[in-house]
């Protein structure tokens, strides 16, 4: 695992280099500091840094709050089961397709406009809001939380199955706690220490995204990190050096605001500790068990209607403003568009299918070394492993992507299916290991053993025993390492060469000036793979052991 951290290390080396003036392929060698100063000269420097530190800090708070108030105030009851199951399909939906959806729909001309105009708001041109591409990130901001929710959960879930929270509870209510109290003193500072690392990338994440922030972020000045990216694709070679010096800083920027979150939790634990214990039975939050059902409606409609209205858009001929739905229906984009999106499909799975069978097998060779580690009595830092692993998340992608594109091209694989797979195989083997993680741990050794004493063939009982019965935890972290795979727009951008053209990178290069149809048939096709993928890995387990009913759970 700590090989696989090698190619962060190296990208980052070779983006600080540039930073401070040493680029030997354009003939420098001196050092020097001119790309920061230019950075700092930057006309649109505040602006760019005020978004996004808005968006980034504001998206991770939000997806936080609500996840947690959705998971205290439902867990257990009917609509937390069918949220729990509609994580999968949440989760296959690509940022990218997301943000187009979630445009469409909070719009000037959008969906939620045109559903109450001009009964309601009595316009009959659409009004003069600002309500994406808005100076502070603010659309920006919702959209990365409504799509970070469902991912949160997910990790919550996770925790949760590692925690005993029906004894939990039992003990609360013994013991004369309220619902809400027993979550917040009891089960919630057990729960958070498992979620950490992922709020974290979350935080990593927003303050760093690039193909989100081109859709629905500010333009002029950008996010920091589109920014970045508009001066390392410059034309103009020494442009080079301001992008370096701005990923660096957005590097700094994400450890800084990383370090100052592990703060204030420390903070919060030791202003909180006393009132742990301090006998309170009842909280004021008791009143508010609507926020988390009113929180988990909210998520669901946004998804929902985000999905929604790109589908009404690819079928649309004529949808004039303000009327609610599209007054003439047609097929023709997608029977014009399905042509062309045909071979970036098929590079899409192509390099997906690699990358996620690649990361599938190095996961579950880390996991079952683990196993072997602990046979032989040895001590597994398993906390020093996730954190390997949630190393490619925690840094900006854009922060160490270029040096790695320069260490490519220097060795003659830039725009080869090696580096194409290998660069998007950085960032599914931490989420095929986190999926899979919990699962792969908690499976019982013993059936293993039973299986040797009768075979005596260690490699036979796994291949014949084990596998079969983690098919489903592990075609459901391939899903998700597909996903993952799909979703990538930076990696194929800089590692791609101009070669290959993904869903993605096509979807997000048409999102600023092609026809809304048009791209609503891009949008969706970038969504329909991986939520294929995640069916696939639902179904097939289901049909295969369909005789057999404890393979079911």
């Amino acid at each position: 695992m700590s090989a696989f951290c090698l190619p962060i290390l190296l990208g980052l080396a070779g983006t600080w280099l540039p930073a401070c003036g040493y680029l030997p392929v354009i003939g420098a060698t001196e050092p020097t500091f001119n790309g920061f100063h230019q950075l700092f000269d930057y006309p649109g420097f505040s602006g760019a840094m005020r978004a996004t530190l808005v968006s980034g800090l504001g998206a991770t708070v939000l997806a936080l709050a609500g996840s947690l108030c959705i998971t205290v105030y439902t867990y257990g009851t009917g609509l937390w089961r069918f949220i729990v199951r509609l994580l999968s399909p949440l989760l296959a939906v690509p940022h990218a397709a997301f943000a187009i959806g979630f445009g469409f729909l909070v719009a000037p001309s959008g969906w939620l406009v045109r559903m109450v105009s001009p009964e309601l708001t009595g316009v009959t041109i659409p009004p003069d809001w600002l309500t994406i591409k808005d100076p502070y990130g603010l659309s920006l901001t919702v959209a990365l939380a409504f799509k970070e929710i469902p991912f949160v959960l997910l990790m919550c879930v996770s925790g949760l199955n590692q925690l005993d929270v029906r004894r939990t509870t039992w003990v609360g209510r013994s013991l004369g706690y309220s619902p809400v109290r027993i979550w917040t003193r009891l089960i919630l500072p057990q729960l958070y220490p498992q979620i950490r690392l992922p709020v974290l990338a979350v935080l990593a994440y927003s303050l760093s995204v690039v193909d989100v922030a081109l859709i629905l972020g500010p333009s002029v000045p950008p996010t920091l990190s589109v920014l970045v990216d508009r001066w390392f694709n410059n034309p103009e070679v020494a442009q080079r050096f301001v992008g370096a010096a701005g990923a660096t800083l957005l590097f700094v920027l994400v450890a800084l605001t990383i370090g100052c979150a592990l703060f204030l939790e420390w903070l919060i634990v030791r202003l909180t500790s006393e009132r742990l214990v301090n006998g309170s039975r009842s909280t004021m939050f008791e009143r508010l068990r609507w926020l988390g059902s009113g929180a988990a409606i909210v998520m669901l409609m946004i998804s929902l209607l985000s999905l929604l209205v790109l589908i009404i858009w690819s079928f649309t001929q004529v949808w004039r403003f303000p009327d609610s739905l599209p007054s003439a229906l047609t097929a023709k984009y997608w029977l014009k568009g399905f042509p062309l999106v045909s071979e970036p499909l098929l590079t899409t799975l192509g390099v997906g299918a690699l990358a996620t069978f690649a990361g599938a097998i190095l996961v579950i060779g880390c996991l079952e070394y683990e196993v072997h580690l602990k046979r032989q009595g040895r001590k597994v830092n398993s906390q020093w492993s996730l954190w390997l692993v949630y190393l490619p998340l925690l840094i900006p992608q854009i922060a160490f992507l270029f040096g790695i594109q320069t260490a490519a091209v220097s060795i003659g694989i830039e725009g080869t299916w090696l580096s194409m797979v290998g660069v998007h195989l950085i960032f599914v083997v931490p989420y095929v290991f986190l999926t899979l993680g919990s699962f792969y741990r908690s499976y019982d050794d013993r059936f293993m053993q039973v299986a040797m004493s009768l075979s005596g063939s260690s490699l036979g009982s796994f291949f014949r025993i084990k596998l079969p019965m983690l098919a489903k935890p592990i075609a459901f972290a391939m899903a998700t390492g597909f996903s993952v795979s799909v979703a990538q727009y930076l990696p194929t951008l800089y590692l791609g060469a101009g070669r290959f053209m993904t869903i993605t990178t096509e979807t997000v290069s048409i999102a600023s000036g092609s026809d809304r149809r048009v791209l609503a048939v891009y949008a969706l096709c970038q969504f329909m793979l991986p939520m294929l993928v995640y069916c696939v890995a639902i179904f097939l387990p289901a049909w295969i052991f369909r005789n057999r009913k404890a393979m079911q759970n």
